[in-house]
């Protein structure tokens, strides 16, 4: 019970868009059009957060949206993602210190149907579909900039910065000029999938 009130608290309060007014705007050399455009050197993110999230991800073979509330922490190698889909709720538990030379990680999986009273459980290792950010992950990876944009959630321009995950998985980051992170896009070669996934009422 107590999963189910918090749970429904998170996505109660995820309503607001992020403000980034307090933060120095992209300057105009950002401007892909610009005269004067330079590519940017790729920033460090605020990579400790919490947020309420949307996701969406499909193939020729499924469509599947799930909403909820995420943690990010590189500091305790874990992500952790509470969400709502299809008359059930589930909380992900992404081990990161746990994960196989193939980038599988460790996933403990507790589903709470719609019909049910006992939660199902179930652990192994997955292709996650909530990457592990650390705060130097544009770097590292050397970004490249993909032009300023906007999101649905997030008010003014956020940056695009597009790497392959693992040195595979072609994944767009969008930060913000507050340099936090408001969500990633990516593709999946192998299944032919595409997964988007927005964040807002963010704590970083």
């Amino acid at each position: 019970m107590r999963f189910f009130q918090t749970f429904f608290v998170l996505l109660a309060a995820g309503t607001l868009p992020v403000r980034a007014s307090s933060c120095r705007p992209f300057p105009s050399s950002m401007n892909e059009f610009s005269a004067g455009f330079q590519q940017p050197d790729p920033p460090i993110i605020k990579a400790e957060y919490q947020a309420s999230f949307i996701q969406h991800k499909w193939n020729q073979n499924l469509s599947h949206i799930t909403n909820g509330y995420i943690y990010n922490s590189p500091s305790q190698n874990y992500v952790r993602a509470d969400e709502a889909f299809e008359g059930s709720l589930a909380s992900s538990f992404f081990n990161y210190t746990n994960s196989t030379n193939d980038g599988l990680v460790d996933n403990t999986l507790t589903t709470y149907n719609h019909n049910s009273t006992k939660p199902t459980i179930w652990q192994g290792f997955v292709n996650s579909n909530f990457p592990l950010f650390p705060e130097d992950i544009l770097v590292t990876n050397n970004a490249v900039f993909g032009g300023l944009v906007r999101r649905q959630f997030n008010e003014g321009l956020v940056a695009t910065w597009d790497i392959l995950y693992q040195g595979v998985y072609p994944v767009t980051v969008y930060v913000s000029n507050c340099n936090i992170m408001v969500g990633y896009d990516y593709f999946y070669p192998e299944l032919r999938t595409r997964v988007i996934t927005e964040y807002f009422n963010i704590k970083a």
